[in-house]
């Protein structure tokens, strides 16, 4: 931050890019909406340091946020964490080498496998059966899995999830060392949990030994900056750069690079404070939340005693309304309040630092208003979006059988063919739920009965998806035979 305002008040002349010259040629109403910060869109110049090989001001501002966030050496990544899981991937697993990864996995982890050539070996975590989701990952099932796959590289998991669950991350990553492997943790909505004793447990905290934080998600950073915090001897640090080197933009924008240095900044001096009254807000606001009738609200106490929740996170079930979760966003979205995402079943909130009591009772007052309908518009049996059910008929089962090795799978031809006929196809693209943007079957798996009945419910349902060559999944595509 400070590199930029020293250049700035030099009142330099730009003979250099970007072509709108420190904001004064920016088009029409986009330089009225930006103004003076047009003149921040700077690139790398004498002073400014060079993300790809940082030796001054971004060096200094990534060690500042490493001491913040608790990590040993922190990357800033201005192509988001979709960047920061491409390179953790990349820089933990060679071709050929297998990682342990949950089901509920990001799209963008799926794409560092393939772009890795890693084998991944799936594992299911646990369910929630009254809301239908995915929690979080047991000790259990992570010693299951790294008994029964010695030669695994590494495991990555995702905690929080995108309902804020988050599994015991400081067990898990004792088990994991334990075994050989590397513990990699997909922290995206876990940003602000080191800024509050009240919040879950870092990543780094924990004992993993790779995290990726979005940043501009629950702190106050532009939109696609995040971090990518490192810690300890596991990890080939060159390696990772060189990965990072790979899928970071050699035009980094440092409008995205100075919001991240204002947010750590923002954390350290008055986080803490910010926060608490954003908890206190929000934790008053869910007492009211659940006084009101058909409506139920996701706590730690239905987690069990081995899952933390973040408390800005509200996971709302509205099935008693007799409305899904599709319609009751839509209801709210007209009424001006626009929620992070739906399910069948759910509707999820996220609140952050920047809410006050106010933003928090608003948001009540629009659940307070809303009136259960005669009938249900809602499916007869909710049907989860983001996780692989263990076993139920008609849902998608807890595993599926691969023909193709993944990245092979990316490589060869493939057809169309409407939905009903893929049945024991191998399938050649991703089927994404979005939100919160985990596959349901990825490209070298093969569709089952059960599995298509599921999308077809889902798609009856108003759940929109990604991935896949047709959004209204009419036909996917398979492998050719």
């Amino acid at each position: 931050m400070e590199s930029i305002l020293a250049h700035l008040r030099n009142h330099p002349h730009s003979y250099h890019v970007p072509g709108h010259k420190m904001g004064r040629g920016l088009p029409g109403e986009i330089g009225q909406w930006l103004g003076v910060s047009g003149r921040l869109d700077l690139t790398e110049i004498p002073g400014l340091d060079d993300l790809h090989t940082p030796e001054g001001a971004i060096r200094d501002a990534q060690q500042l946020a490493a001491d913040a966030f608790g990590a040993e050496e922190t990357y800033f990544l201005i192509n988001g964490s979709t960047a920061g899981n491409l390179a953790m991937i990349m820089a933990a697993i060679k071709p050929h080498e297998s990682i342990l990864v949950p089901r509920n996995l990001h799209k963008s982890v799926l794409n560092g496998l393939v772009l890795a050539q890693a084998t991944p070996v799936f594992y299911t975590p646990e369910v929630d059966e009254t809301f239908g989701i995915a929690t979080g990952v047991s000790v259990e099932t992570v010693r299951r899995m790294v008994q029964a796959h010695p030669q695994a590289r590494a495991l990555l998991i995702t905690s929080p999830t995108y309902h804020g669950i988050c599994s015991d991350l400081a067990t898990i990553a004792e088990v994991v060392h334990a075994a050989g492997m590397l513990l990699l943790v997909d922290e995206a909505h876990g940003a602000h949990f080191a800024f509050h004793e009240r919040l879950p447990q870092t990543a780094m905290a924990a004992g993993a030994d790779m995290a990726v934080q979005s940043t501009h998600k629950m702190l106050g950073s532009l939109t696609q900056s995040s971090m990518l915090h490192v810690q300890g001897p596991r990890v080939d640090r060159v390696r990772l750069r060189k990965r990072l080197q790979l899928v970071q933009s050699t035009s980094p924008s440092y409008l995205l690079l100075l919001s991240l240095d204002c947010a750590r900044h923002q954390m350290v001096t008055e986080g803490r404070a910010r926060l608490e009254q954003a908890l206190d807000a929000v934790e008053a606001g869910a007492e009211a939340l659940q006084q009101l009738p058909h409506l139920r609200l996701l706590t730690e106490r239905d987690l069990g005693g081995e899952f933390r929740l973040d408390p800005l996170k509200w996971t709302v079930d509205v099935t008693d309304l007799g409305q899904t979760g599709g319609a009751v966003y839509q209801r709210l979205h007209e009424r001006g309040y626009t929620l992070e995402l739906s399910d069948p079943q759910n509707v999820v909130a996220i609140f952050t630092y920047a809410d006050e009591r106010r933003q928090v009772e608003r948001l009540v007052q629009a659940f307070a208003g809303l009136e259960a309908t005669e009938g249900t518009e809602a499916v007869a049996d909710p049907l989860p979006t983001n996780l692989f059910a263990k076993g139920e008929v008609g849902r998608a089962p807890a595993e599926l059988e691969r023909l193709v090795p993944l990245h092979e799978a990316y490589e060869q031809e493939a057809e169309a063919v409407l939905l009903p006929e893929a049945a024991g196809r191998a399938a050649a693209e991703m089927v994404i739920p979005y939100p919160p943007g985990i596959p349901l079957i990825v490209p070298g798996e093969v569709w089952t009965e059960d599995l298509i009945a599921h999308v077809s419910r889902l798609l009856a349902a108003g759940v929109r998806f990604q991935g896949a060559e047709d959004a209204a999944l009419r036909v996917v595509q398979v492998l050719k035979k």
